[in-house]
């Protein structure tokens, strides 16, 4: 019987979330270039340098494909730090501010799935449900830091995740930084006074 030493397995899984960064960063590409629906699993398997077989074994279908796409928005956007200064701070401004970092960092480094996301989803039904599943997981996070901020026991206003998502949307930052060309520095600390204004009473 075989048995997989410790090493060969980290060798391995190491080997495997590389090939998955590459099928996603292919496919970011390539759908921002030639749009979802004129970008065949083929091309993302020679852009990545692997068999279309690897993509359909990790992902299932091109909509699999999109679905990673959320997740390495995540990753990209460093969610999973915000998320772990969220367990280590109490003070609701500051925990407020986590929200506008976050929505900034998504914006800032992720901007080009954004679009993919937004322009695609009125007529890809694909493009819709992974727009859709981005969308529940950002209100799971406002909901989260809200939470988080009533436990602090500081009054919070009665739908502040309702102002939070509302305030964070793609066209608020669309209409400042696209439209009035603000920086994203700019668009952060907007974001930030506007959030501690709205939310914390």
């Amino acid at each position: 019987m075989a048995v997989d030493l410790p090493g060969v397995v980290r060798l391995r899984d190491r080997r495997e979330a590389l090939t998955l960064r590459a099928i996603l960063t292919a496919a970011r590409r390539l759908f921002a270039e030639r749009g979802y629906a004129r970008t065949p699993i083929r091309l993302i398997a020679k852009e990545a340098g692997v068999a279309p077989q690897t993509i359909y074994a990790h992902f299932g279908s091109k909509a699999g494909v999109l679905n990673g796409l959320v997740d390495l928005m995540d990753d990209e956007a460093g969610m999973p730090d915000l998320m772990a200064e969220l367990q280590h701070t109490g003070d609701p401004v500051e925990l407020v501010g986590l929200l506008a970092r976050a929505s900034r960092q998504m914006r800032e480094r992720c901007g080009d799935i954004i679009t993919i996301l937004i322009s695609g989803a009125a007529v890809d039904p694909d493009i819709a449900a992974t727009r859709a599943e981005g969308a529940r997981r950002n209100r799971l996070g406002v909901e989260m830091v809200v939470e988080r901020l009533r436990g602090t026991g500081h009054h919070v206003a009665p739908k502040a995740a309702d102002i939070a998502v509302a305030l964070m949307g793609d066209g608020v930052h669309e209409s400042l930084v696209g439209d009035a060309g603000w920086t994203h520095d700019d668009y952060e600390a907007w974001l930030k006074r506007t959030l501690v204004a709205a939310v914390l009473r």
